[in-house]
């Protein structure tokens, strides 16, 4: 045999060894190729403004809220809102209560609203709530409100508690822990107590 031949059969070989292991590698490695990629799709962060978000069933809308801004976390499919306004409707799409918040947390999986920082929601007939903090999830769950609790209804009944349960149009509601309720005979005795 011939160098040059010998030279040709080593040298072929050596490139179908080197082929055969780049392409072993290649399939071997897939996964934790996927898996690094899917990694790191995990957790997304994106700062958004505008934020619409609406809760509907049977196609007929329940609430909706509106955010000035927000930061959406992937990992807790959490978005944090900032500057909250929002109504609650009824079956017929009318609004029973809008209300306005300083912050909020929406969870896209639970459907579940947070919202903080001086809230106030005010029902259809007048009634108002003040709340440090209100939770609600779904349409058929009550509202919960948690410190410094003002409730006012028909402008001359007002209850303070430390927390209160609603029905979703606000037209019943519990109020749990230290309460105190007053009612009021004219507006100027009203203002100086229901003052924030």
């Amino acid at each position: 045999m011939n160098k040059k031949l010998a030279l040709k059969i080593v040298f072929s070989v050596f490139i179908l060894v080197l082929g055969w292991g780049l392409l072993w590698s290649w399939f071997i490695t897939k996964t934790v190729r996927k898996n690094n990629s899917d990694n790191s799709m995990k957790n997304q962060h994106a700062i958004v403004k505008n934020i619409i978000v609406t809760e509907t069933q049977n196609e007929i809308k329940y609430w909706e809220f509106y955010a000035k801004t927000g930061e959406y976390n992937s990992e807790h499919n959490a978005i944090q809102l900032n500057d909250v306004i929002g109504n609650f409707y009824d079956k017929n799409e009318e609004v029973v209560i809008s209300f306005k918040s300083q912050k909020g947390n929406y969870d896209e999986k639970s459907k579940k609203v947070i919202l903080d920082g001086e809230n106030l929601f005010v029902a259809r007939d007048g009634s108002q709530l003040y709340a440090d903090k209100v939770v609600w999830q779904g349409q058929d769950k009550d509202i919960l409100a948690y410190g410094n609790i003002q409730f006012i209804q028909e402008g001359k009944i007002v209850t303070k508690a430390n927390k209160a349960v609603f029905n979703p149009d606000l037209t019943v509601f519990k109020v749990i822990g230290k309460t105190k309720t007053e009612i009021f005979g004219d507006d100027e005795q009203k203002k100086k107590y229901t003052t924030l």
